[in-house]
């Protein structure tokens, strides 16, 4: 039994293979949003011990930013807002009962 040479598949390149098998890549405004969004996780963790008002603050603004930025993959900014508002809120709560300042950094 032989093939013909039209019924058989054309090997791909590696540019087909780019253009059918890869996702598409982010965008620099996307890796920039989900750098944001990290940052924004970094800080409402630390908030929770170290001023948080200050930190916390940046944090959430950091989060907006982030998730702003994101476009369609939006997850990491949802989950960078959601730390960054829950560090400053607890931090700020944790700061208040054992009678720390909320804005100054005490490293004692």
């Amino acid at each position: 039994m032989s093939a013909d040479n039209e019924t058989l598949a054309n090997p791909m390149t590696q540019l087909d293979y780019a253009e059918r098998k890869l996702e598409d890549r982010d965008t620099g405004t996307q890796s920039a949003a989900a750098l944001l969004s990290g940052l924004a996780c970094g800080l409402g963790v630390l908030s929770l011990w170290f001023a948080p008002m200050i930190l916390g603050f940046v944090a959430i603004g950091c989060a907006i930013l982030g998730l702003s930025m994101s476009g369609t993959r939006d997850r990491i900014g949802k989950i960078g807002l959601v730390i960054a508002v829950m560090g400053w809120l607890i931090g700020s709560i944790l700061a208040v009962l054992l009678g720390n300042s909320v804005v100054s950094i005490n490293l004692a």
